[in-house]
């Protein structure tokens, strides 16, 4: 099920969210009090099942959800069927914020992993609130320039961070959003990755990755059971992702 703009008010919770919700998150804690409370008037819970999309590349941006609950996918669909997994978001994430203030249509879709719950604020309801206190938009000004900031930091993180820490990040936070917890500490990732894949998600050659996987295959660290990637020392993988 599509929880985009084509499904409209039917699929949004009445039920409201009160503004302590909000302000617990980045993108509005240290608004002012009254600009606060107009907001969270406006803001909606939105509940999904596992498996249910919330919006599909293409799709008009009309908001933005901030998870309260459950993990969610980012992925762009391919000409075959199958799909690029662009990143594993959950609690105290935004997605589409910039869709309080382009129209431009969604770049990925976005479906649920787990049972969730979120805050959805309309980009008419937000642009109302705003254009009544101005100071709303010198604060998303703020926020997402410092967003720019960090995006550029990690990047730059992420260059520097060798080849065996980058995967280990992408595995643990696969690992999040797929993992099942199976006997003696051991984690199944139960979502099909290609090598493809996850040099994609590390910006590295396909068979640097053939290569690193191996060698933890051989070391314990890492095995492989129906096709799915299982961690087999979550402890030691962490360890590689420290700089």
């Amino acid at each position: 099920m599509l929880y985009g703009p084509g499904l409209e008010r039917d699929i949004r919770s009445v039920m409201a969210v009160d503004n302590e919700i909000l302000e617990r998150f980045a993108l509005f804690s240290g608004l002012q009090p009254a600009a606060l409370d107009r907001l969270a008037r406006y803001a909606r819970r939105i509940s999904l099942k596992k498996g249910e999309q919330l919006f599909d590349q293409g799709d008009p941006s009309d908001g933005c959800y901030t998870v309260l609950e459950g993990v969610f996918k980012v992925s762009v669909p391919l000409s075959d069927g199958k799909e690029t997994l662009l990143n594993i978001v959950g609690a105290g994430d935004v997605i589409g914020e910039i869709g309080l203030i382009d129209a431009q249509p969604r770049s990925a879709t976005v479906t649920a992993l787990k049972p969730g719950e979120l805050a959805f604020l309309a980009s008419r309801d937000f642009k109302h609130v705003a254009d009544a206190n101005p100071e709303i938009y010198m604060h998303m000004l703020q926020i997402l320039s410092a967003r720019v900031r960090t995006s550029t930091e990690a990047a730059m993180t992420h260059t520097t961070l060798p080849l065996h820490g980058r995967l280990a990040r992408v595995l643990l936070r696969l690992a999040e959003g797929f993992g099942e917890n199976i006997d003696g500490g051991r984690v199944l990732i139960r979502h099909k990755c290609t090598q493809e894949d996850l040099a994609r998600m590390t910006g590295a050659a396909r068979e640097n990755i053939n290569r690193q996987i191996k060698g933890w295959v051989e070391d314990g660290c890492l095995s492989r059971i129906s096709s799915y990637y299982c961690i087999e020392n979550k402890e030691k993988l962490t360890s590689y992702t420290e700089l």
